[in-house]
């Protein structure tokens, strides 16, 4: 018997120790394995996961090893106990962890039996969490998956308008503080810094992740309910418009993704990375242009909306631009993350001058899904990660242009403008972006009506709100600050 005993002991001890450990990269950067940490990993491929782990503080591997260490002290540890205090703790024990979650089963008429899980001891809640998380991520992909199947119910008029090519495109993890648009020193997006255009410089992201931003932004939310099958992309399909979704993010990982789902229904859609047969760590966003061009061809009398979504500045950013930087700012990862903004900026010039060759009567918009947060800030280590306790996670740029722009029509009806901006200053969430999508192709439709101008330094209601990692609303004006140290 204390044979067995102790080899059940050696086995809990090695067990839970590697479990915190695999979890500790997440655990400390994502907290319990919640919704949006286990939608994550389901969402993650392997080189999206290895990128991650190698941009993780210091302070992470660390904590990793120390649990390590203390497990390999755990297992060399030898106390001898008598049977009566063995059966004291084991007691102790049960009751303290199961005394509350038998009185809820208990309460519960003895029927609902997941009541017994309903502890707080670590050991338990740890896959409690996982599992109830789990469970609701598939099931909001299985509701997704047959929704998306519904025709959606727009009811979109469409007005009149002097553009006939429509194009969005959507970056990745940028920062707007890091980028010379908005002040920042080194000169890294050449291009936005002289295009005549509308910038929005409190735009705010709706969450600080990809999928809960994105499907949050640009699909109807009502009843707290996201509706994938009325999207802006079926908005404008419906509205006649002939529509692409142009993507370097992925497809399919165990599943398609909210994301792809409604990139999915546009009449016509590349995704450079669909399933693992193109799932290099360098693909540049560059690799879309023949997709571009090709869709900018000028033909037929229908309007377009050309979505693009790029890999952009997604973490690690020296994956993104094979290890090649201009200048070096704070670390080799921050000097990567400045150039990998930079060629982002320079798709954009060669989409202008695509749209333009092809004389096309274009409008273009440029925003970002979420920011990022500092790791190992002020080191030679420094990087960026996603989290969503800071404003910087949500500060992003949101900028748009036209052929038609000139000093003169960028700056009309603006409170403030230099060198041919029209500079917005009011607080503005992604949140609402689908009525501001709606009003800039043109299209009217009744949900979408919004008492909000968001083309005018007009102070709307209700702009400070985010989504957090556990899909909760949260204030933005209350999170914490994370900006850049010049000094």
């Amino acid at each position: 018997m204390a044979a067995t005993s102790r080899r059940t002991y050696l086995f809990l001890i090695a067990f839970f120790s590697l479990i915190g450990m695999c979890y500790t990269p997440i655990g400390l950067n994502y907290g319990y394995p919640d919704v949006n940490a286990v939608g994550s990993l389901i969402y993650t491929n392997g080189n999206e996961t290895a990128e991650y782990i190698s941009g993780l503080s210091v302070f992470t591997y660390l904590t990793a090893i120390a649990i390590l260490v203390l497990m390999i002290f755990a297992l060399k540890v030898n106390i001898t106990l008598s049977g009566k205090s063995k059966k004291g703790l084991l007691a102790l024990f049960f009751i303290s962890a199961f005394w509350s979650p038998a009185k809820g089963y208990i309460k519960s008429g003895f029927e609902d039996c997941s009541e017994l899980f309903d502890t707080s001891l670590p050991e338990v809640r740890f896959f409690s969490d996982a599992y109830q998380s789990y469970q609701k991520v598939m099931s909001e992909n299985n509701r997704f998956a047959q929704i998306i199947k519904y025709r959606d119910d727009w009811q979109p008029v469409v007005k009149e308008g002097k553009y006939d090519t429509y194009i969005m495109v959507i970056g990745e993890s940028v920062r707007k503080d890091f980028m010379s648009a908005y002040g920042f020193p080194t000169k890294n997006t050449p291009w936005l810094d002289n295009a005549n255009a509308t910038v929005l410089t409190h735009y705010i992201s709706a969450a600080p992740s990809t999928q809960l931003s994105l499907t949050n932004s640009l699909a109807m939310r009502e009843a707290n309910e996201l509706h994938l099958n009325n999207s802006i992309v079926s908005l404008a399909k419906k509205a006649g418009f002939e529509t692409y979704w142009l993507s370097n993010q992925g497809m399919k990982g165990g599943f398609d993704s909210p994301v792809a789902l409604i990139g999915q229904q546009a009449n016509h859609y590349t995704f450079l990375k669909e399933g693992s047969s193109d799932d290099r760590s360098y693909l540049p966003d560059e690799n879309l242009l023949p997709y571009i061009r090709k869709a900018l061809v000028k033909d037929g009398q229908k309007k377009k909306l050309i979505v693009i979504h790029l890999m952009g500045s997604h973490p690690q950013p020296c994956a993104r631009t094979d290890g090649k930087y201009g200048s070096y700012f704070h670390s080799q990862n921050i000097a990567c993350y400045l150039q990998s903004i930079q060629n982002t900026d320079s798709l954009l010039a060669d989409i202008e001058a695509i749209a333009n060759k092809n004389q096309l009567h274009w409008a273009m918009l440029y925003f970002a899904d979420h920011g990022l947060s500092f790791v190992d800030k002020n080191t030679e280590r420094e990087n960026l990660t996603h989290n969503d306790s800071h404003k910087q996670n949500y500060q992003v740029p949101l900028i748009i242009t036209g052929y038609d722009y000139s000093t003169e029509n960028a700056i009309e009806n603006a409170d403030q403008s230099k060198a041919g901006k029209h500079i917005i200053d009011a607080q503005r969430s992604g949140l609402h972006l689908l009525p501001m999508l709606a009003t800039w192709l043109g299209i009217e439709e009744p949900r979408l009506i919004s008492a909000c101008d968001w083309f005018s330094n007009q102070a709307c209601q209700n702009q400070h709100t985010v989504i957090s990692f556990s899909n909760e609303y949260q204030d933005f004006n209350h999170l914490k600050d994370d900006s850049i140290n010049f000094h």
